[in-house]
């Protein structure tokens, strides 16, 4: 027997508004849908104003609405008319990210083709570079017994490796120290955020000062991009053998583009924009969250250690791309960090016709949020840390977890992103123990399009290699 929407246990709400009060603090969004699946169950009904939202927690009703996708199911569509009109004027088109239906599997080729996983032995020449700058910015920090907001160091570490792999630019502000772009990725990711939640678009009227900041937010990326775009040509040009080896993404992208003559300059530069702040971020936070689990747990910082050491040898940083692959315990680590603190602890998609989810009839159109987080913890110990469960050979675990999707709409870019933590968490443990600081208060969640640590202090120790046995002894 089947049930309705209205049939489903929820949280009390207001009249007009629906439940939007209690979502007004979009930092803390998922971690207020959250506490609703643990009250009511893996499927609960909500609102904000006229919109009807569904919650849905369950693994397995999960992977089935992602294996359906792009035919069964498609993102809100306020997310896309959210983000053409902060790109009015052409200013940001929407990419991969947003596209649906037949733009969606044209520009998903695109994507897909410029993060193969053939160039990322190519590309780990860049990462050593960029993970080698982050090494003597730690040590010197060490060194000095200065505490680190290392959010920042992190975000640095990313936003050079991706500008440089996605551009061929190097940003270099780990040296340098300027963060203006970075500035402008984050402007761009927590102004999407409220505007989604926002239970009426107030920006269609009147628009307040962090509205025109996001506008020249918008202008000053776009025109990165296109300057990027435009250099990426002309080293082509200059160098034609880049067409059978490109060197970086928008290399990648405008050889695949003269294959295919439909993919136009606008979603190139919009795709480009969306590598560049998906892989700023995501990876940032992950390895943030990683160092902040790893804090109160020695023991794993020590087995990471010996692992990088017998692969590092004497050098500090990994030498080559095996070195990296070799890194497996620190591959588990970060999926155990990414199932306990997932940077993407929410999908929102809706169905393009009417279904059935959990014995409840949905309609087309209905607005569903997956708490993908919520999800993962289902068995008793699923809330502890313990990386070891994905060293058991559990092929299943691996082929359940929510982290980076499921189905035809999976990140493409998973690999790059594990190469990218997996040197920069190598090369920390290798040479550094990790403590948080004791005189910074307790680190919290803090949701903005992404989920974040807030308030992440540390002191690094160096380590000496005297204390470390090796895993093979």
């Amino acid at each position: 027997m089947t049930r309705t929407i209205a049939d489903l246990p929820g949280p009390p709400r207001l009249p007009l508004l629906g439940n939007a009060h209690q979502l007004a603090r979009t930092s803390r969004l998922h971690l207020t849908a959250e506490g609703w699946a643990r009250r009511y169950g893996p499927i609960v009904r909500v609102s904000i104003g006229k919109r009807r939202i569904v919650a849905i927690s369950n693994s397995e009703e999960i992977h089935r609405i992602l294996r359906e996708r792009p035919d069964g199911y498609r993102r809100w569509s306020e997310q896309e008319i959210v983000l053409r009109e902060m790109g009015s004027e052409g200013l940001l088109p929407p990419g991969v990210f947003v596209a649906e239906g037949d733009t969606w599997k044209r520009q998903r080729r695109l994507v897909i083709t410029a993060l193969n996983t053939n160039h990322l032995n190519r590309y780990f020449d860049v990462v050593r570079t960029t993970t080698e700058r982050l090494y003597r910015r730690l040590t010197d920090a060490a060194s000095s017994g200065r505490v680190l907001d290392i959010s920042d160091e992190l975000t640095s570490y990313t936003l050079d490796t991706i500008s440089w792999l996605a551009f061929g630019h190097d940003l270099n502000t780990l040296e340098h120290h300027e963060v203006e772009l970075q500035d402008h990725i984050q402007r761009v990711f927590q102004m999407t955020a409220r505007r989604l939640a926002a239970p009426v678009p107030y920006w269609r009227w009147f628009r307040l000062p962090s509205d025109r900041a996001l506008d020249r937010s918008i202008v000053e990326l776009r025109g990165a991009v296109r300057a990027f775009l435009e250099q990426a040509r002309e080293r082509i040009e200059r160098r034609p053998e880049l067409r059978e080896a490109p060197e970086n993404l928008l290399e990648a992208m405008i050889v695949a583009q003269q294959d295919d003559a439909s993919l136009t300059d606008e979603e190139i530069i919009s795709n480009a924009l969306v590598i560049l702040s998906a892989g700023e971020d995501t990876t940032a936070h992950t390895l943030g969250w990683t160092l902040w689990l790893l804090a109160a747990r020695p023991d794993v910082q020590t087995r990471l250690a010996q692992e990088a050491d017998d692969l590092f040898g004497e050098d500090p940083l990994p030498v080559d791309y095996d070195t990296v692959n070799g890194l497996q315990y620190a591959e588990a680590v970060l999926r155990e960090s990414m199932r306990l603190k997932t940077v993407a602890p929410l999908l929102a998609l809706e169905p393009l016709a009417d279904t059935t989810i959990s014995d409840t009839q949905i309609p087309a159109g209905t607005r569903l949020l997956l708490l993908v987080r919520q999800a993962e913890f289902g068995e008793e110990s699923a809330s502890e840390f313990d990386p070891q469960r994905w060293l058991d050979g559990d092929e299943a675990r691996a082929r359940k977890s929510l982290v980076f999707g499921a189905g035809p709409r999976f990140c493409p870019g998973r690999n790059l992103a594990f190469l990218e933590a997996k040197a920069a968490l190598g090369m920390i443990t290798r040479n550094f123990e990790i403590e948080l600081d004791s005189t910074a208060g307790p680190v919290s969640e803090k949701f903005n399009f992404a989920m974040m640590p807030k308030g992440l202090r540390v002191r690094l120790h160096e380590r000496t290699r005297d204390k470390l046995v090796p895993t093979s002894a």
